[in-house]
């Protein structure tokens, strides 16, 4: 797989899952409040903490819509006081980017990568403005279906242009449990890049389980709190559940291992609690070993003989006296 870096991380297979908390428009237009956010995801453990940059003029073709939006859009002049915000509290700071505008003023700042929503998946006038900027580019596929996800793939790479990751996502808010469908996660490393999921779901459930189904990238929406006003306060995690669940995502970050059939260090030094083959009898020398000559117990010793040797000893001799209870080792039997 393709891994790709995210300011200093290094994302995809066999790395920990970058976690984004996804802050949205949850700021209602108030900068204490998007440093408020900052805080709560720094605290949290996130890798990055994100908000969305578009022009509500650029986004809808109805007043009454884009009136309300503009009330929570994030302000140009509060790029520079945020940027360094996050910076001072170590966490990444990213945007979702919904228009040509926006993508030229975040260049001018700190940008890791550029992430595009669902709903653009297809506006390749952006993502041709993105591939300019020579930054990672983190694509949803909410409605998507495979033919179009292929297509936007394979039109960025026909650019020469590589720094792709995919995000799972079901563009429904909140999510029903029923349409998450986890397996895409496996269908999308078909494609050889880092695989995310932008989880919309209630709770932290999903998230924790798309890491164990392979997701290199988990995107959760957060709030301050739930009782807040707002498109997406209701269906966000408050803090104390972001907290939860990066806690249960780097625990399952440790469960994971590697593709291979191997003991743990642990059981590694267990190994001698498995059985082996002992006298169950006094057998004396140059007898022929029968079946009720042997019994099969623990522990198993270095060089002792294990029970699936038991049928190449039946029919040998003892090559010595042998005492009940005694473990049977290859210079006993000839």
């Amino acid at each position: 797989m393709n891994k790709i870096m995210i300011g200093d991380h290094l994302v995809g297979e066999g790395e920990p899952t970058f976690i984004i908390a996804e802050a949205g428009s949850n700021h209602d237009g108030e900068i204490e409040k998007v440093k408020k956010l900052i805080d709560i995801a720094a605290d949290a453990g996130v890798d990055a903490v994100k908000f969305q940059a578009f022009k509500a003029d650029k986004l809808f073709n109805t007043e009454e819509i884009v009136k309300k939006l503009k009330k929570i859009e994030f302000k140009e002049d509060w790029y520079q006081e945020i940027f360094e915000y996050a910076h001072s509290k170590g966490i990444i700071l990213l945007f979702s980017v919904f228009d040509e505008k926006s993508v030229d003023i975040l260049s001018n700042y700190d940008m890791s990568a550029y992430k595009i929503a669902s709903y653009e998946l297809l506006h390749f006038p952006l993502l041709e403005e993105i591939i300019k900027k020579n930054k990672p580019i983190i694509l949803s596929t909410g409605m998507a279906n495979q033919l179009e996800v292929e297509k936007v793939i394979n039109w960025i790479k026909s650019r020469g242009y590589d720094q792709i990751m995919v995000m799972h996502c079901v563009s429904q808010y909140p999510a029903q449990i029923e349409d998450v469908n986890l397996k895409s996660i496996t269908a999308l490393k078909e494609y050889n890049m880092p695989v995310g999921f932008s989880d919309h779901t209630l709770g932290i459930y999903a998230s924790i389980a798309a890491v164990a189904m392979g997701s290199n990238i988990i995107e959760k929406h957060f709030t301050i709190s739930r009782s807040m006003d707002g498109p997406d306060h209701s269906y966000s995690l408050e803090p104390s559940e972001l907290k939860e669940m990066v806690k249960g995502i780097r625990q399952v970050d440790k469960m994971l291992g590697v593709e291979e059939i191997l003991p743990s260090k642990y059981e590694v030094n267990q190994r001698h609690s498995r059985r082996a083959i002992y006298a169950k009898n006094d057998i004396e020398m140059g007898k022929v070993f029968e079946k009720d000559d042997l019994i099969i117990l623990r522990p198993s010793p270095i060089d002792c003989l294990l029970p699936e040797e038991v049928d190449n000893i039946i029919g040998k001799m003892a090559s010595k006296q042998i005492k009940k209870g005694d473990l049977l080792k290859e210079d006993l039997i000839k």
